[in-house]
């Protein structure tokens, strides 16, 4: 990545030193202008994390929707019934227009939803962060890729660990449904 600067000529002249432990791309005199490449040990600072692999999925459209529409009704059945069971009034479950909010007050707010454009499902969650699932033909489920873990086993584990009880939400063998 290349990032341009403009400057006159005297100011670069005087930011030389500051370009220590970058290596200067191009320097045009005339146009005055400085790209600057950052180190390897720059990109590594400042981009712990590699980029995210783009994945185009050979998922149809309709298949993509009949197993996303079912993984969220699957979801939505199942956390209607546990919040139920929990009687907590702090706990609550909206689902619209193809968005899950699982919010549970002092715990974290949860929020699923669908990416039609992608064939992916995402999640973001107080405990784990942003998470993108795209679904996997050989394992018949939602998968994370960069940790290869499943949307309901994620799931499953961080509301377990969050209502202190063994949760499981049963969404698996998706294209059996």
């Amino acid at each position: 990545m290349l990032r341009t600067t403009r400057r006159p000529a005297s100011t670069l002249l005087k930011a030389a030193p500051s370009l220590a432990g970058r290596s200067v791309a191009k320097l045009s005199w005339r146009s005055q202008r400085v790209l600057v490449q950052p180190s390897s040990s720059q990109w590594r600072r400042h981009y712990a994390t590699p980029p995210p692999q783009v994945k185009h999925s050979d998922l149809s459209t309709n298949d993509y929707h009949k197993y996303a529409d079912w993984t969220m009704d699957q979801l939505v059945d199942t956390l209607e019934v546990l919040l139920d069971g929990i009687g907590n009034p702090h706990y609550e479950l909206e689902y619209n227009s193809g968005v899950l909010t699982l919010n549970l007050h002092d715990k974290g707010t949860y929020v699923i939803n669908k990416q039609p454009p992608n064939k992916q499902i995402w999640l973001s969650s107080p405990v784990s962060g942003p998470k993108r699932y795209d679904y996997i033909p050989e394992q018949d489920d939602w998968v994370y890729s960069r940790e290869s873990q499943s949307l309901g086993d994620l799931l499953n584990e961080e509301l377990s660990s969050a209502l202190g009880k063994e949760i499981d939400l049963a969404v698996r063998d998706i294209s059996k449904q």
